[in-house]
């Protein structure tokens, strides 16, 4: 684990590079971007403290199993996203968690270079400051679930008896408005892996959420 964590580090040296020199030269859009991130997190993190550590592991394992190695930015994930797209044709993402939340909170979705390493750098930004927990509670209470439904807090007053590999498989496959087969069975199928992957892991707790 130690070996594995050092190279991530070594090949995340590029990024975190460029997010210390973002932030020593005080770039405004960057900072003012990090400055209502990091003001979010530390209000969820004060809220939703009843979002339970199992739940944050399902979290991880479904959507950025390495996020307590690395530091915002996954290299492995991106060297692998690089590898199927010019050798395989695949298209397969690599954002992490904290990039997911950045994305959320900043509402930039446009999809360019300069929008991925920006948020990139600002995943590794908040990072430094913020624990991987934490980031987790804040992605879950502003994450889209489904149609009309952002945060956890909605999702579980729709639906109150939702288990938690099906809240992590939701991220991935948000209902649609319209019931939609295709989705439902890959977000049937992503729940199914996720209670399979819960259940073959004997350190994990409870599944469900702490009243």
């Amino acid at each position: 684990m130690a070996a594995k964590r050092f190279l991530i580090f070594l090949l995340s040296l590029p990024y975190l590079f460029m997010a210390v020199v973002v932030f020593k030269f005080r770039v405004k859009s960057v900072i003012d971007d990090y400055n209502k991130c990091i003001g979010y997190i530390r209000r969820s993190s004060k809220n939703e403290r009843a979002i339970s550590l199992s739940l944050i592991n399902t979290l991880r394992l479904a959507e950025d199993h390495r996020q307590l190695l690395h530091r915002g930015v996954d290299p492995i994930a991106i060297l692998r996203t690089i590898y199927l797209r010019l050798f395989k044709g695949i298209h397969q993402g690599a954002s992490t968690i904290d990039q997911q939340f950045v994305r959320t909170i900043t509402e930039r979705y446009e999809k360019t270079v300069r929008r991925k390493i920006r948020e990139q750098i600002l995943a590794i930004l908040i990072r430094k400051t913020s624990t991987a927990d934490d980031i987790c509670r804040a992605y879950m209470s502003c994450c889209y679930f489904g149609y009309g439904t952002y945060g956890i807090a909605k999702l579980i007053k729709t639906h109150s008896n939702i288990r938690e590999f099906d809240i992590a498989a939701r991220v991935k496959y948000p209902f649609r408005k319209s019931l939609d087969e295709l989705t439902e069975a890959k977000f049937n199928r992503r729940a199914l892996y996720l209670s399979y992957l819960s259940k073959v892991n004997p350190n994990r707790e409870s599944i469900f959420l702490r009243k």
